[in-house]
């Protein structure tokens, strides 16, 4: 797993929510991490534990805050003001979490709404209950379509990450992969996983095929044999600027540790 992510809003109780955060201090101060990077999901400033969530997370030793339900770039804005006015590290980024139709519509504005911006995350299951649609499992997800490529879409244009809804039942990992497999193909950078049996799933499936790998340095190297002004030619097809991108981009991420079998 790339970015591990540490949640203080839904999966912690309201009357939880103040020793959530003792134990997850405590969690830091232990250590043990593989180099991933570490984020913490806060609830929004507009609830009772918004303050003391962000406070808490512009000390930790984390490398970035999720915003809950963000749906305005106002929001973001704010928590980075807030961040400042708390002397947090300028490293310190921002992701936010996009549920409701709301945010779907306001994509474009949060995306831009501070240079601390990193990613954007979407909910589904908020998300559908805001729509008042029902969130099928891959690959039938027709009624959240506008939504998840309205976020790629978004992140993409301006620069950012764009992560997938969580996979609902743990008992089904060929539905995962199956999931997977549709977010890459939609444009995701990755998918939340709940479940640490479907990490290697989610790692094989956004990660380069061996496949991709060996057209990607064919690529590499037949661009570096042609001369000046000629473009290379691979499995009889032309080599355009385009192709090139997505050439390099596969070499790099074939340097990323992957999970062990």
């Amino acid at each position: 797993m790339d970015v591990l992510l540490f949640d203080l809003e839904d999966s912690v109780s309201p009357a939880d929510k103040a020793p959530a955060r003792k134990r997850m201090g405590a969690a830091f101060a232990a250590g043990n991490f593989n180099g991933q990077e570490r984020l913490i999901r806060i609830n929004g400033l507009d609830t009772p534990f918004g303050a003391d969530d962000l406070a808490f997370a512009a000390k930790a030793p984390i490398d970035g805050i999720m915003i809950a339900k963000a749906e305005t770039g106002r929001q973001m804005r704010d928590v980075c003001d807030a961040l400042g006015g708390m002397g947090a590290s300028s490293s310190l980024r921002l992701w936010a979490m996009i549920e409701t139709p709301k945010g779907i519509l306001n994509a474009a504005e949060i995306a831009t709404a501070t240079p601390r911006m990193e990613a954007i995350a979407i909910g589904l299951g908020d998300l559908s209950r805001g729509m008042g649609g029902f969130r099928k499992a891959a690959p039938y997800r027709f009624p959240m379509l506008t939504g998840l490529s309205t976020v790629v879409m978004v992140a993409k244009a301006h620069g950012l990450s764009a992560i997938d809804s969580s996979f609902r039942d743990a008992r089904d990992p060929e539905g995962f992969r199956a999931a997977c497999l549709e977010s890459r193909e939609l444009g995701y950078d990755g998918k939340a996983v709940g479940s640490q049996a479907f990490a290697k799933i989610a790692d094989e499936c956004f990660g380069p095929t061996k496949a991709e790998i060996d057209w990607s340095m064919r690529v590499l190297a037949a661009v570096n044999a042609s001369p000046p002004g000629i473009q290379a030619v691979v499995d009889g097809q032309l080599i355009e600027p385009g192709y090139l991108d997505v050439a390099r981009q596969i070499a790099e991420m074939a340097k990323w540790p992957r999970l062990a079998a």
